[in-house]
């Protein structure tokens, strides 16, 4: 576990397919997730980030998206996403960036993602497709500590 002087980076998502803690997996082969709050940067502990999920309102009902439109990704788009459609992702991205932005070292990687710029999605990869109007469901939410290629769920709490 980080030491709280440590930074790390991390992401929040809501986990598609079965994940634990301390699955790590090479960043290009993600299970499907949605994410929740995009890249970025904390000197926090895990039980830090913990606290932060337990402080938004996860636990009543499963998460649920409804994919929409094909789109490109990341700094040279070329990171093929489906967005989703979810009033209650966007809410909760909001109050995930509340907290999260309050913690020591906060920076986000890419700004523009964040609040206003937030678009809730789907990452695909050979493995993992949707179509269009296919509703999803998490029923677990993870945080992610990126090691360079790789990822590393480090937290997750059920939901719903």
């Amino acid at each position: 576990m980080p030491s709280p002087s440590t930074s790390h980076r991390y992401c929040v998502v809501a986990l598609l397919a079965p994940m634990e803690v301390g699955d790590r997996v090479a960043r290009s082969a993600w299970p499907a997730h949605v994410t929740l709050a995009s890249n970025f940067v904390a000197e926090a502990s895990t039980a830090e980030l913990v606290g932060v999920l337990r402080e938004v309102p996860l636990a009543d009902q499963p998460l649920t998206f409804r994919v929409g439109d094909a789109a490109m990704f990341g700094p040279q788009h070329d990171i093929a996403v489906r967005l989703v459609e979810s009033s209650r992702a966007n809410h909760l991205h909001g109050l995930l960036a509340d907290r999260l932005e309050r913690l020591a070292g906060f920076a986000a990687d890419e700004p523009a993602y964040w609040r206003g710029g937030f678009r809730p999605h789907l990452t695909l990869a050979p493995a993992i497709g949707a179509v269009e109007g296919e509703i999803l469901r998490s029923t677990r939410v993870g945080i992610a500590r990126i090691d360079g290629m790789d990822a590393e769920i480090v937290a997750a709490l059920d939901v719903g």
